[in-house]
């Protein structure tokens, strides 16, 4: 990275002592928060991440694949069929962290449709293409990522967020829970019937885990589910044992 930015890295040197400088540089913030939940970033924000996209372009190789799916895989209950499902869809399942910042700029700079969970691995659609598509499942309807807002404001993405999350207790940041929801559905075009086997497991197994860290279970944010919360209750109480 630092090389893409232009820096020669043979011109670093640690500071392994006490030292004096004649002059000290300290660079301002150019990504930062503006008060009421909302992000905003200067020209040269923008300027650096074109230097990167820039690189990308440059040294493109083309793939077959032009749809992905980052997999976070933490503390995220239901990942595997939210990927599972996008991978029916023709979505390529990418653990970023096993590729190299080269082979990771690669795949975003030929991708045309990149979907994720809303945090860290959503961030990486800094680098996608002018007008790509992106798919973004929040974590939680009461923990919406104000970041990831500013981030689609820094070149223009056609972006689409789905709530596809039954993370209802009111504790943040430490497991969430993900189903196939109508509303993942009726995106792709396919059919809702009813939650599945599968929903329920995953349900039950964010519960017990809760249960198990002594959280708070109370139904804080069920709010936010008007939409989803009873009708899954229901189904889920009328299933046998």
């Amino acid at each position: 990275m630092i090389e893409i930015l232009g820096i020669n890295p043979n011109e670093l040197q640690p500071i392994e002592e006490p030292t004096q400088f004649a002059n000290v540089i300290v660079p301002e913030d150019s990504f930062y928060y503006s008060g009421l939940r909302e992000f905003s970033f200067t020209p040269e924000y923008r300027a650096t991440i074109d230097r990167i996209r820039d690189f990308a372009l440059k040294n493109r190789t083309p793939m077959s694949s032009k749809k992905i799916y980052y997999f976070y895989g933490r503390h995220q209950m239901g990942e595997e069929r939210l990927a599972a499902y996008f991978r029916t869809k023709g979505y390529l399942n990418v653990m970023p962290e096993t590729l190299t910042l080269d082979e990771q700029l690669n795949l975003m700079i030929n991708c045309d449709s990149f979907a994720s969970t809303l945090g860290s691995c959503a961030h990486n659609s800094l680098f996608l293409r002018d007008n790509a598509e992106t798919i973004f499942i929040p974590r939680a309807a009461n923990a919406f990522t104000t970041y990831q807002q500013a981030l689609n404001e820094v070149h223009p993405l056609k972006t689409n967020y789905i709530d596809s999350s039954l993370s209802i207790f009111g504790e943040l940041h430490k497991s969430y829970c993900f189903i196939l929801s109508r509303q993942l559905k009726e995106f792709f075009g396919d059919p809702f019937g009813r939650y599945t086997e599968g929903d329920f497991a995953t349900f039950h197994e964010y519960l017990k885990d809760s249960l198990a860290k002594g959280r708070d279970i109370t139904p804080k944010a069920k709010r936010y589910y008007d939409s989803i919360f009873p009708d899954f209750l229901v189904q889920l109480w009328n299933q046998k044992g």
